[in-house]
């Protein structure tokens, strides 16, 4: 709480907590609001109607004496907690191993929430401001969150159609994470992952078949991967007619041998 040096409600920023005196006695408190480079202070709580109060434009009040008790830094921060609740358990991560262990640690006790969805919502949101630090793809943020909830059942490592509901899905809604995806730095993040020397140098592998397709003038993309992405997937092909004629290629490799 700091009283402000000058009754100036121009320094004002958008949800500054203050309380202000008039010159007739009279005390509000409220958040602060801008509207059309006016200051408007928004009160409620007890004395105020329900649907709150507006006190304004404050630079044409007779204010003698203006209180900042929470700044919008504050604000924000205490919203934030709000929104994260209690942190789940652990040390702040610094390497790749960090990340990893912390990010499956906190999908792990999501997964353990049950019925208490207020609870989940709040380690999502721990969850997500974490893989936001390493810019985690959102595909692979679901893997994780899949993976730990498959684990509350089976000890084994999943497969794609244990924590999806196919073998194969869109590259945009869940891909296994690589290791490097963990790590802090990002040149290292973005390093493409070679193809296998036996899926580039096989002529009827997913990504030779695609190529294929397009130096023949077909308009064809990878809709739908496997995992590993290069044993399986799928190429959805449009056709060069009028009209939205299509067409899905599968390929598959059930022994990778």
């Amino acid at each position: 709480m700091c009283p402000a040096d000058s009754v100036d409600p121009g320094r004002l920023e958008e949800r500054e907590v203050i309380r202000i005196e008039l010159a007739d006695g009279t005390r509000h408190t409220g958040s602060v609001t801008i509207i059309a480079r006016k200051h408007y202070l928004i009160c409620r709580g007890a004395g105020y109607p329900l649907h709150g109060h507006v006190e304004g434009p404050l630079e044409d009040l007779a204010i003698v004496d203006l209180t900042t008790l929470q700044t919008r830094a504050e604000v924000y921060e205490e919203s934030r907690r709000r929104m994260l609740g209690e942190r789940i358990p652990g040390a702040e991560p610094v390497t790749r191993d960090d990340f990893e262990h912390r990010l499956r640690s906190i999908a792990r006790a999501r997964a353990g929430c049950g019925d208490d969805w207020s609870r989940e919502l709040q380690i999502t949101r721990q969850f997500d401001e974490l893989a936001d630090r390493i810019g985690l793809a959102k595909a692979k943020r679901q893997w994780i969150l899949n993976e730990e909830r498959f684990r509350l059942r089976s000890n084994r490592d999943p497969e794609m159609r244990d924590i999806w509901v196919a073998d194969v899905a869109s590259p945009s809604c869940l891909a296994r994470p690589r290791p490097q995806d963990f790590d802090p730095d990002l040149r290292t993040r973005r390093r493409r992952s070679p193809i296998p020397p036996g899926a580039r140098s096989d002529p009827f592998g997913l990504h030779n078949v695609l190529k294929a397709m397009r130096q023949l003038g077909l308009k064809a993309r990878i809709d739908r991967l496997g995992d590993p992405p290069h044993l399986r997937g799928h190429i959805l092909v449009k056709m060069p007619i009028k009209g939205r004629a299509q067409f899905v290629a599968m390929a598959e490799r059930d022994d990778p041998a």
